[in-house]
């Protein structure tokens, strides 16, 4: 069998025919010159550069794809759930601790007319609500460590650490009043009898004032409180249908460049 054009144009010509009017000659030399820049490493280099632009081009394409009206694929560390209980906790511990601190007509601690031991009539500090107020706050304050322990949001977590250490520096003054600390899970508890025959000027200053136990635990629950909200922006779930959904939107300024 003798070597032509056509069989040298099957070798070399990757499956290429002839346009119509074209010599045998200019088929072969169109071969030959595709077979040079495979030896030359020249094809090599165009293929390569080929499939980098497609790869690029296929890889920007499933990105805007994957976005759904306009909204990024942040994700967060800890469930909707979680960031809600977080944020409804530490919500909760402020309120309670704001009721404390209170001044005025409002404040539990005005004293209100009662009797003393012989029966004269005398302005005291009325213990019941007092000690419910404060009962409620460290009721909130244990919640909002619990829901905390289930975070895995680091700013969530030296957030709540900070209010623990907070706790700490109070530790002597509230054991006075019948508060301890439990020191394997930093929960507070608050014993009736003991906080009830404490002295309730004692009590004011930690629960009321600025710079008071309860002024720094409002603050730092309010930081705890932030911190839940603004992951939460970031939170993305699994809708009831199966479908991936995120409540966080980087901005259109932001979504154009992509």
């Amino acid at each position: 069998m003798g070597i032509n054009a056509n069989s040298m144009n099957t070798l070399f010509g990757f499956g290429r025919s002839s346009s119509a009017g074209s010599s045998p000659f200019s088929a072969l030399t169109a071969s030959l010159s595709d077979y040079n820049m495979i030896r030359s490493g020249s094809y090599k280099k165009l293929m390569t550069s080929y499939f980098a632009k497609t790869d690029a081009d296929a890889f920007r394409s499933a990105f805007n794809s994957s976005k759904v009206n306009n909204k990024s694929t942040a994700t967060s560390k800890d469930s909707t759930e979680t960031l809600s209980k977080v944020e409804s906790s530490a919500k909760d511990l402020k309120d309670s601790a704001s009721k404390l601190l209170q001044t005025g007509t409002k404040s539990v601690f005005n004293k209100v007319d009662a009797k003393d031991e012989d029966g004269n009539d005398v302005k005291a500090y009325d213990t019941d609500k007092i000690y419910k107020a404060v009962k409620s706050f460290v009721d909130d304050y244990n919640a909002m460590i619990q829901a905390a322990d289930s975070s895995k949001t680091t700013a969530i977590q030296k957030s709540t650490i900070s209010m623990i250490n907070a706790t700490s520096k109070y530790e002597s003054s509230l054991n006075k009043i019948g508060i301890t600390i439990d020191s394997d899970n930093y929960r507070l508890s608050i014993d009736e009898e003991t906080f009830k025959g404490a002295d309730m000027n004692r009590v004011k200053n930690l629960f009321n004032g600025t710079n008071s136990f309860a002024y720094n635990v409002k603050s730092q629950a309010s930081m705890i409180e932030y911190r839940a909200d603004n992951e939460a922006s970031r939170a993305n779930t699994y809708t009831h249908k199966g479908s991936y959904s995120s409540n966080y939107s980087s901005g259109s300024m932001w979504d154009s460049f992509y």
